[in-house]
């Protein structure tokens, strides 16, 4: 028996009168206290410790080898029969999957996904599971909730790919599982078929930081949590009238504003006037983009290139200026040993010093392996603009916008304060589309192709 995760205080016999017995070890509290209880409890806990050391090895191997360490393949995959190992596509359930994606597109959160799941009578993910292993049904059949939907959501192996160690634990005594940083997890590509394109997960994401809340009227609008200020950054809050029966004097307002008072101007857009511009610019856009597809690939691929080497170059300086510091850091050690040698420093001080900055080299160590990886993945990096033409194919012949349109096209919309010209007030918007940014369609536009008709 172990007493180690007792309290050391803990007296059995004494407190609760309880009769302590250990067949293997000859124990009995009746008899009086073994000597030789402490040093068995020692041995049985090195030798739990060690095989729990030994196991986290082989699952340590197993991770880096980019085997699933998961035992059960999440909802929307299952085991092949051919080879445990490896994960099909479990087409009901991926279905199931994909539409809670599509649903999030469309502007929905996880509680509103969760009701329409709940409403349509979908079977939750226990009770999917129950069915197929022929398991007891649970009572609630298809109660679906926000933490079930928002795991979905946030599964990155539906992109095709392995995600391990994502949880730890600090030691064999403490169980609860913590949440590993993005730098220590290993992710595999292409390890299963895909269920939900990288571009679609990766859009989710962005959408769920930039949450949508309903004003206190219950409205919201498709362009909620991509407005954004073109002086401060922040978010431009939706705001709705009651004064009024229609929707016209609906607008967005910057966040930092606060009727004044706040640290930034108005940036006021009625949502009626926000629409209309943004459905002219994607139409104009959008047709650009078709008829004159490979100029606009050439010129999108010379911004990247141009964007990247300008990031390329502020890592690389950041890189050498940690790499100097390292340098002084090693020479700096080095004096603090000779005076210590010495006799100048005593050796409390010098360790306290070289803790410091050996504490600080370590630190920009990371910071320097970070840089590396960062600057080789740049390096090697290509603009995704073929995704972008694949959307703008897909949305060919637009003629409204909805949540869904809206947040597969844009990435977010710029407002800029409104000025006067010619006594009227004149807001200047820029967008930025999903995958390539900002879209500068030219003035003087290239010669369409043989029978191609100009765009109106």
């Amino acid at each position: 028996m172990n007493f180690s995760k007792c309290p050391r205080n803990f007296a059995p016999k004494m407190y609760y009168d309880v009769r302590f017995i250990a067949i293997n070890d000859d124990v009995d509290s009746a008899k009086g206290e073994n000597d030789f209880a402490v040093f068995n409890n020692v041995f049985n806990d090195y030798y739990t410790k060690d095989t729990s050391k030994k196991i986290r090895a082989v699952v340590k191997m197993r991770g880096e080898a980019g085997e699933h360490l998961a035992s059960n393949p999440p909802y929307g995959y299952v085991k092949d029969p051919q080879d445990k190992k490896k994960w099909i596509v479990d087409e009901e359930a991926a279905k199931v999957v994909r539409r809670i994606f599509d649903l999030c597109i469309a502007g929905k959160g996880p509680m509103q996904i969760a009701k329409i799941l709940t409403k349509e009578q979908i079977l939750t993910v226990t009770a999917y599971h129950a069915r197929q292993k022929g398991w007891t049904m649970p009572d609630n059949l298809y109660g679906w909730s926000q933490k079930s939907v928002s795991g979905i959501l946030e599964r990155r192996e539906y992109t095709g790919c392995t995600v391990n160690f994502k949880t730890y634990a600090k030691s064999l005594k403490f169980k609860k599982r913590l949440q590993n940083p993005k730098e220590n997890q290993r992710i595999f590509e292409g390890t299963q078929p895909v269920i939900i394109e990288y571009g679609q997960w990766e859009r989710v994401q962005v959408l769920r930081e930039n949450k949508r809340r309903p004003t206190k009227t219950g409205k919201t609008s498709i362009f909620s949590g991509l407005v954004r200020c073109a002086d401060c950054g922040a978010k431009l809050y939706y705001c709705t009238c009651h004064s009024y029966k229609d929707d016209s004097q609906n607008h967005f307002v910057c966040s930092n504003y606060k009727s004044n008072t706040g640290s930034c101007q108005i940036h006021y857009i009625r949502e009626t006037t926000l629409y209309k511009r943004v459905l002219e610019c994607v139409q104009r856009t959008l047709t650009y983009v078709r008829l004159f597809k490979d100029d606009f690939t050439q010129e999108m691929l010379m911004q990247d290139e141009a964007s990247r080497k300008e990031e390329l170059t502020q890592k690389r300086k950041a890189l050498s200026g940690a790499q100097k510091r390292m340098e002084d850091l090693d020479k700096i050690i080095q004096r603090l040993y000779e005076d210590n040698v010495l006799g100048k420093l005593s050796d409390l001080r010098f360790q306290k010093l070289s803790g410091q900055y050996e504490t600080e080299q370590e630190e920009i160590r990371l910071l320097s392996e970070v840089l590396e990886r960062e600057i080789t993945e740049e390096a090697e990096q290509v603009s995704d603009v073929e995704r972008f033409l694949q959307l703008a194919e897909r949305y060919s012949d637009i003629q409204e916008l909805d949540a869904a349109t809206v947040n597969e096209l844009i990435e977010k919309i710029v407002i800029h304060n409104p000025k006067k010209i010619d006594g009227r007030k004149h807001v200047t918007i820029e967008i930025y589309f999903t995958y390539v940014g900002k879209i500068r369609i030219p003035l003087q536009k290239p010669e369409l192709p043989t029978g191609t008709e100009k765009p109106a």
